[in-house]
């Protein structure tokens, strides 16, 4: 009988299983992104102690380590955050510790308080222009039988401003910018 054979791998199996969800559910592994309270409503996200006015200048330390906090390297060059026309300012990230840079994210902060992203499970985005009341931004439209390297279905942009205590979106955010049917 195969009794020692069958024991064997059922063990090797619950031994990879065990592994693949406790590396899952570390605290190393990279964060899907969840979308911030802030950005449907900024008092929610918590105000910045200091420059929390719109007006004050941008605290681009703060912004950065509110970033890392959240799992995500900004991509932008320090020297670059720190021309950013405010009040409102997006800065371009990625998960951190991604090995195929398809886990990507826009950040926003309107002063100096962190107020949103733009969508869940985004993997390749865009940051066009901002002049400091309006982003514009671009994603690839993958079709379903794209492989990750190669959208066929064009692009889409959007222009984000802070409307309202809110982030708005023209045309409106869908779930996933990258998908085709949204």
């Amino acid at each position: 009988m195969h009794v020692p054979r069958i024991a064997a791998r059922l063990a090797a199996i619950g031994a990879c299983l065990i592994l693949t969800v406790s590396c899952a559910s570390s605290k190393d592994a990279a964060p899907n992104p969840t979308r911030s309270v802030g950005l449907w409503s900024p008092s929610a996200a918590g105000q910045s102690p200091k420059g929390s006015s719109p007006d004050a200048p941008f605290n681009v330390d703060a912004a950065l380590a509110q970033i890392k906090r959240m799992g995500f390297t900004a991509d932008t060059e320090l020297a670059e955050l720190k021309t950013l026309k405010g009040p409102f300012r997006a800065i371009h990230s990625h998960c951190t510790g991604t090995t195929d840079g398809h886990c990507v994210i826009v950040m926003f902060f309107h002063g100096n308080n962190y107020v949103g992203y733009d969508a869940r499970g985004t993997g390749e985005s865009t940051i066009l222009s901002q002049d400091g009341t309006t982003v514009a931004l671009s994603y690839p439209v993958f079709k379903p039988t794209d492989p990750m390297c190669c959208a066929s279905g064009g692009t889409r942009e959007f222009r984000a401003r802070w409307e309202g205590g809110k982030v708005a979106f023209t045309p409106p955010m869908p779930g996933n910018p990258n998908l085709a049917g949204g």
